[in-house]
C-alpha cells in the first residue's frame, strides 16, 4: 500500500464525498447512484487503458461542436427545406408541431409528452424540441431511443441530413446492432464514440438503451454515466412492451430525479401508465398546446368493422386486392404467408411480403423497394406483420389491419393516407376479426379493452377519439398485475442483485432466437462477406469481439425458441444464435413449413 500512495498520493488521505441527500434511505436510488458511478469508473479505465497502449499523452475525446452550433445548424436546415413551401393546411399543422415544440423547450427539465398523430413531423419537431432545450439548460448531449432498427435507420438519415450535411460522419452517433461502425469517413469516430456513447446526439434503439441501464458487465454499463444532463428522447413509446414497464418507468424517473434528465415521450398513441405507483407524483407536461384540435385537423382516414360475420384470410385478401394499391397488416407469420400466397401468381401487381422470417436487411431492402413502388402508378399489394406499424413512412391508400390492440389500429392507420392526399373522403381502414385464429399471447388483454371501449355498436367510440383511448390505456395498464408488468426486476434492484437483474431484463421476447440466415444484399456484397467471415472464425473455434459479432445482425431473423431445438436445419452456432441451413425464400425468408432435408 506504501508504494502505491508514492504513485497515487491522493491514497494516503482519501476524502469520500457524502451520499446525496435522496440516496441516504433509498435503497433503489443508492442502486442507481451506484451504477452511475460504476459506469464512470469503468469508462475511466477503459479510456486509460487505451491512451497507454497507443502511447498517447491523453485520453481520446470526442470533438464538441456545442449545442449552440447543433441547434444553428438545425434551424438553418430546417428553414432551407421547408421555409419555401406553398402553404396548406397539414403544412400549417406541422409548423404550429413545430412552434409549440420550441416553446415547451423553455420550461425547466423533467417529464414531458408529445402527443401528435401519424404526419404531424414528430422526427423534426422532437428533434427541434430536444436541441432547443439542450442548448437552453446546458446539457450534454441528445439521445433517440426509437424501438425497431427500421425507425433507427430512417431517423438517424434525417437528423444526419440537418446536423452534418458535410458528410463528415462525426456528428450523428447511429448506435444499435444492425450499424457496421467500420468503413467510410468518420468510421474511427463511430466506433470509439459507440463504445462509451461519447457523442452530442445519439440515435439508438430502447432495447440498447434500457437493457445497458440493466445490466451488469463493464462493456455494455461504461455508456450508462453519458446518459446524465441528457435529453432522452423515446419515439413509438407505446411500444415499451408491458412486462418491462415498471422497471423502465423507474429508471426513468431516476435518471429525471437525481441526474439531471429530460425525458420526453413521444407517439401517436400515447400511453396512459402516470398513475402506477412507480410513477406516483409524475405529472409530465403536454408539448402540444391543443392536441384536440391537432388530431382533429390532421384526420385523414374512416374506419370500416369487419368482425360480423368474421371474415377469412382468403376474404380479406381478395377485397384487400380490389384497391390499386392497399396493405394488410396481420398478427402472425403464418397468416402473413397465407395473404401473401393468395396474391401469389397475379401479374397485376406488385406483391410484397415483411415479417420477422426475413432477417433485418431483407426488411430493409423491402421497405425501400415498397416507397419506390409506392411512388408509381402501378397497382402495389404488401402483406406484414405488425413489424411495419411504428414509424415505417409508408403511404397507402387502403389498409386492412386484424384484430389486435387499439394502439396497434392506431398506428396500422398512420400507414394510410400519410400526407393527406386523398381528399375530403381521406383513406379507409377496415378492422377485421379473422375466423383463423393467433395472435401473440400478450394480446389477450389490451384485445379484450378494446373490444369493450372501441367498435361499430352502438355507444362504442372511434378509434381515434382521444378521451375514449386514454381510458382504455389506463384500464388495460390497471388490468395487469405488477408481476406482468415487471415488478421482479424492481424487486431485484432493490436487493442490489446484479446478476438477478440482468437475468429478467429482457426487452425481446425469450421464446424465440436468432438465427443467421443465408441472404446477400445485392447492393452491398461486402457487407456479406464481413459476416461470412465470423461466421467461418466461429465454426473454427475462435470466439468473435462483440464488434465483429455486430456484422452478423444484418442478417438475423428470428424462429420459436421451441422451433429451433427440434429444426435440424436450425444449427446451433455459439450460445443461442444458430445458422439456418435450409432454404431462405427471397420473398418469405424462413420457410419453416417446407420439408427439412
Amino acid at each position: 500500500m506504501s508504494r502505491l500512495s508514492a504513485v497515487i498520493p491522493e491514497l494516503r488521505d482519501p476524502k469520500v464525498p457524502p451520499w446525496p441527500d435522496w440516496a441516504r434511505t433509498d435503497r433503489l436510488a443508492q442502486e442507481m447512484l451506484l451504477r452511475m458511478l460504476f459506469s464512470a469508473l469503468v469508462d475511466a479505465d477503459f479510456l486509460d487503458t487505451q491512451a497507454h497502449f497507443r502511447g498517447a499523452s491523453g485520453v481520446f475525446v470526442s470533438p464538441r461542436l456545442g449545442m449552440a452550433e447543433l441547434l444553428r445548424r438545425f434551424e438553418h436546415k430546417r428553414m432551407k427545406r421547408f421555409g419555401a413551401r406553398p402553404s396548406s393546411d397539414v403544412g400549417e399543422m406541422r409548423a404550429q408541431v413545430y412552434r409549440d415544440c420550441v416553446a415547451a423547450a423553455g420550461l425547466p427539465p423533467g417529464f414531458f409528452r408529445l402527443a401528435a398523430p401519424t404526419g404531424a413531423g414528430k422526427t423534426i419537431a422532437v428533434g427541434g424540441f430536444a436541441l432547443h432545450h439542450a442548448a437552453r439548460f446546458e446539457m450534454r448531449r441528445v439521445v433517440v431511443a426509437v424501438p425497431f432498427l427500421s425507425v433507427t435507420d430512417q431517423n438517424a438519415q434525417v437528423y444526419r441530413d440537418f446536423l452534418d450535411s458535410g458528410g463528415t460522419g462525426r456528428v450523428v452517433l447511429e448506435h444499435h446492432t444492425a450499424v457496421n461502425v467500420e468503413g467510410g469517413r468518420g468510421s474511427r469516430w463511430r466506433r470509439l464514440a459507440a463504445e462509451n456513447w461519447d457523442a452530442e446526439f445519439i440515435i439508438t434503439t430502447t432495447v440498447q438503451l434500457f437493457e445497458s441501464l440493466h445490466a451488469r458487465t463493464p462493456s455494455r454499463m461504461r455508456k450508462l454515466h453519458r446518459l446524465a444532463r441528457s435529453v432522452i428522447v423515446l419515439d413509438e413509446v407505446q411500444a415499451i412492451p408491458v412486462h418491462v414497464l415498471e422497471p423502465v418507468l423507474l429508471v426513468l424517473r431516476q435518471l429525471v430525479d437525481h441526474f439531471g434528465v429530460t425525458v420526453v415521450l413521444s407517439s401517436a398513441t400515447q400511453p396512459e401508465f402516470w398513475h402506477l405507483p412507480v410513477v406516483d407524483g409524475v405529472k409530465p407536461r403536454p408539448i402540444i398546446s391543443d392536441t384536440a384540435r391537432l388530431y382533429a385537423t390532421l384526420k385523414r382516414v374512416r374506419y370500416r368493422w369487419w368482425t360480423r360475420p368474421k371474415p377469412t384470410l382468403a376474404e380479406v385478401a381478395a377485397e384487400a386486392a380490389t384497391h390499386p394499391k392497399a396493405l394488410v397488416v396481420v398478427n402472425t407469420t403464418a397468416h402473413a404467408r397465407v395473404i401473401a400466397g393468395e396474391w401469389s401468381g397475379r401479374e397485376d401487381a406488385q406483391v410484397r411480403h415483411l415479417s420477422t422470417r426475413m432477417c433485418s436487411r431483407h426488411r430493409l431492402d423491402t421497405i425501400d423497394k415498397i416507397r419506390e413502388l409506392l411512388s408509381g402508378d402501378g397497382r402495389v399489394l404488401v402483406v406484414s406483420t405488425q413489424l411495419i406499424e411504428a414509424g415505417v413512412d409508408l403511404d397507402f391508400p387502403a389498409v386492412y389491419r386484424a384484430m389486435a390492440p387499439a394502439e396497434s389500429l392506431l398506428q396500422a392507420a398512420g400507414r394510410c393516407n400519410r400526407e393527406g392526399c386523398l381528399g375530403h373522403a381521406g383513406g379507409l381502414v377496415v378492422v377485421f376479426d379473422p375466423v383463423e385464429t393467433g395472435s401473440p399471447p400478450t394480446y389477450a388483454i389490451p384485445v379484450h379493452e378494446t373490444r369493450k371501449h372501441f367498435g361499430p355498436a352502438k355507444g362504442q367510440a372511434e378509434l381515434d377519439d382521444l378521451d375514449e383511448f386514454a381510458a382504455y390505456s389506463a384500464s388495460v395498464y390497471s388490468s395487469l398485475s405488477p408481476i406482468d408488468r415487471g415488478q421482479a426486476v424492481v424487486d431485484a434492484r432493490a436487493e442490489w442483485d446484479c446478476r438477478r437483474v440482468a437475468d429478467l431484463f429482457r426487452m425481446i421476447d425469450d421464446n424465440t432466437v436468432p438465427v443467421v440466415v443465408d441472404y446477400t444484399p445485392t447492393d452491398d456484397q461486402k457487407l456479406r462477406k464481413r459476416a461470412d467471415r465470423v461466421l467461418s472464425a466461429i465454426r473454427r473455434g475462435l470466439t468473435p469481439r462483440p464488434d465483429e459479432l455486430r456484422h452478423l445482425q444484418p442478417f438475423l431473423a428470428t424462429i420459436p425458441r421451441g422451433r429451433a431445438q427440434r429444426d435440424s436445419r436450425a444449427v446451433p452456432l455459439i450460445g443461442d444464435l444458430h445458422v439456418w441451413t435450409g432454404h431462405y425464400d427471397s420473398t418469405y425468408g424462413i420457410d419453416l413449413d417446407s420439408e427439412e432435408t
